[in-house]
């Protein structure tokens, strides 16, 4: 299967971790909000940019963060092309089950945005690409080893970067202040990830 072995072929180089500066308890304090924001609801064609591992604090949980490029947005999208995005899973089933389910899709195992709006059967095509996907993984040693050389990690695994997928998020449920037990006016992304065939991936 040749669209496999073109990811399979596709490696990049990790550069070596610098030794972090000195710094005092002043330094490093960012006064402006640059998070880049989630997308909001809407249809899209996203460039994966990069990936990292790391940490929330509030949470206490680890995360992995992929940044998204808006290549395209549907008509009606409420982020406009053009737009650096986040998306960040927490390391708990749920979360990682929509991690994996974004890196099948990146990597072109999965269902296209046709066949989800052309009522293809979905389950089906997901139980097959998934098990492509964990092949493609395994064969670098274990499974997880994509999204490790995605996020910078030395490896032969093929990276994720510069992958173009497909999406359409939609709101799932409000966003609760922990503290006061009220909406806080933001809302959990559904995402339904989408394969960008390998004619329309950069070359």
């Amino acid at each position: 299967d040749n669209e496999m072995s073109m990811f399979g072929n596709r490696t990049e180089n990790a550069a070596p971790n610098a030794p972090a500066p000195m710094r005092s308890k002043y330094g490093g304090i960012q006064c402006a909000d640059t998070r880049d924001p989630m997308l909001d609801v809407g249809a899209y064609r996203v460039r994966v940019v990069s990936c990292a591992e790391g940490y929330n604090p509030g949470k206490r949980r680890d995360s992995y963060k992929v940044t998204l490029f808006v290549v395209d947005a549907a008509e009606g999208s409420k982020t406009p092309k053009g737009t650096t995005a986040t998306m960040i899973a927490f390391m708990t089933s749920a979360g990682l089950a929509e991690l994996k389910r974004f890196a099948m899709h990146a990597a072109g195992f999965g269902a296209t945005l046709e066949q989800r709006m052309n009522g293809a059967d979905i389950k089906s095509i997901l139980l097959d690409a998934e098990r492509q996907y964990d092949a493609l993984d395994e064969s670098y040693g274990y499974q997880g080893a994509i999204l490790e050389a995605s996020a910078g990690k030395p490896s032969n695994a093929p990276s994720l970067q510069g992958r173009l997928v497909d999406v359409i998020v939609t709101q799932g449920k409000p966003v609760m202040n922990p503290q006061t037990s009220q909406p806080t006016g933001d809302f959990y992304r559904v995402y339904a990830w989408g394969v960008v065939p390998e004619a329309e991936q950069p070359k």
